[in-house]
């Protein structure tokens, strides 16, 4: 079960799509950290009140019921149709990623702030580690099985035992 704090980065990162543009699930879930199907699920529960018809698969199409709910929205924002009619020209309408990636940076670090424990103070390997796998929190952390984060390049077994202890210390555990 994903963290109230995964499921808020998430639709974070679907707030600031620009209008007009596109991104895949498995974009939104590179940047977060997380795989596409993750954020397919969350959008499928928590997409009330979100730019939802900016979110496709990799191909830029949708299922037919989101497809009829999209068009409208697309055509109002000037995204075409694909010659199939399944959905739209992703490459064409795709939104910056590397923009995305930093305007969300900046808009999470203040939910961060106020929803995340932050990690304890680990080995330098140990926290690139963890920043390369998009792990902020002990939240996040929990998220994650021990073995997965036992086999980041640079975690070792002192850092573990120090992220067992804040674990525990906080009321959390690892993935089973």
């Amino acid at each position: 079960m994903a963290s109230e704090l995964t499921i808020e980065r998430v639709l974070t990162l679907v707030e600031l799509v620009p209008r007009g543009r596109v991104v895949s699930y498995g974009d939104l879930g590179a940047i977060v950290g997380i795989g596409p199907r993750q954020v397919g699920s969350f959008l499928r529960h928590h997409s009330d009140g979100l730019p939802w018809w900016r979110i496709t698969n990799a191909s830029g199409d949708l299922p037919a019921p989101l497809l009829t709910q999209a068009i409208p929205h697309w055509a109002d924002e000037g995204i075409l149709l694909k010659r199939n009619g399944l959905g739209c020209r992703i490459a064409d309408y795709r939104a910056d990623l590397d923009a995305l990636a930093t305007a969300y940076r900046q808009r999470i670090a203040d939910t961060l702030a106020t929803m995340g424990t932050p990690l304890p103070t680990t080995s330098a390997p140990a926290a690139r580690a963890l920043a390369s796998a998009s792990i902020t929190t002990l939240e996040e952390l929990s998220e994650w099985r021990r073995a997965d984060v036992a086999g980041l390049h640079g975690m070792g077994p002192e850092a573990l035992g120090v992220l067992d202890s804040a674990l525990r210390d906080a009321g959390l555990g690892w993935r089973r």
